[in-house]
């Protein structure tokens, strides 16, 4: 009868959320953003920005200028304009890629 076993589908992409102050075009194609996304192994096509945190998300970088509501992101860094302004903020984010590398 061609019947067969239900079964699941192979698991599906996992979406990831880019927090940010505000969503504009440009970040899309960064080359800070998608530097740092492909040393942490993450598919841009993976990703997409918000400026609201949605209870359950996968947040994979917050860039928020203020953190509120807290999300457990494996990359935390100021907003892009003042990430690439200071050498304090590219540091603390390279220390955050490089421990996410050694943990995995």
């Amino acid at each position: 009868m061609g019947i067969s076993r239900w079964s699941q589908g192979g698991e599906g992409k996992q979406a990831y959320i880019i927090l940010v102050d505000k969503v504009s075009s440009e970040l899309e194609t960064h080359p800070v953003i998608t530097s740092a996304l492909s040393l942490i192994d993450c598919p841009f096509a993976h990703c997409t920005f918000s400026s609201s945190l949605v209870k359950g998300a996968d947040v994979i970088w917050d860039m928020r200028r203020v953190k509120l509501p807290k999300a457990n992101a494996i990359l935390t860094s100021p907003p892009l304009k003042e990430l690439e302004k200071t050498a304090e903020s590219k540091r603390e984010l390279w220390q955050l890629i490089t421990a996410y590398q050694e943990a995995d």
